[in-house]
């Protein structure tokens, strides 16, 4: 604890004196506020036939991610953030100057780097190394949490692993899923195309039909 403080006094001492970079920080960490980045994604990927697998997949790993991180992990470890810490004693001047939100959850693990290599990693799966932008947008959203006084280290290292895990778990998930929907629709398409079929005769037709029933 002791050793992370004093790395994130170093960031303030060696960078904050840069307001460039602390602005250019601050975007960055709000990219993935509320995993907003990452479900804004998953929302393209599903409009488009092409990149609607992979949107599923990324909404099932995105759903785990949630529940591993914020629901479980937080709450069990309840670790205090960086800047509630006395030493930390520039971290609510700095805030204030520039119009920082401060989190009030618990900070293990990190919930911005989770969520962004959650999802990263599920486009890695998907797209090898196209994907490689959204790698490395994820660690800087995990660095501008260090760098802004937000995370430990050990916080975003674990968000870091964590999110992807809960990336390929997602993608397993769902390729599950899909098999068994597979399974399914295999066993009762002829039914389904029937009851289709049946729905768009005339009304007089769908009564009288007998034949359509045996399947129906």
């Amino acid at each position: 604890m002791i050793m992370e403080i004093e790395i994130l006094n170093r960031v303030h001492e060696i960078f904050h004196s840069q307001v460039w970079l602390n602005y250019a920080m601050k975007y960055i960490s709000m990219l993935a506020a509320g995993g907003a980045i990452s479900i804004a994604l998953c929302a393209v990927l599903l409009v488009f036939k092409k990149t609607r697998r992979c949107g599923l997949a990324l909404a099932v790993a995105l759903i785990l991610d949630v529940l591993v991180v914020n629901v479980i992990l937080k709450n069990a470890v309840g670790r205090e953030r960086p800047w509630t810490h006395e030493e930390l004693y520039w971290a609510q001047d700095f805030y204030a100057q520039y119009g920082i939100e401060l989190s009030q959850d618990y900070c293990f693990p990190s919930g911005h780097t989770a969520v962004t290599f959650c999802a990263a990693a599920v486009l890695v799966i998907f797209y090898r190394a196209k994907a490689i932008p959204a790698v490395i947008l994820a660690a800087l959203i995990g660095l501008s949490r260090i760098y802004l006084g937000e995370h430990y280290v050990t916080d975003v290292a674990a968000g870091l692993v964590i999110g992807t895990l809960c990336g390929i778990a997602g993608y397993y998930i769902y390729k599950l899923i899909e098999k068994r929907v597979r399974g399914w629709y295999s066993v009762n398409r002829y039914r389904i195309k029937a009851r289709a079929f049946r729905t768009r005769l005339p009304a007089t037709y769908r009564k009288k039909s007998a034949f359509f029933n045996l399947f129906i």
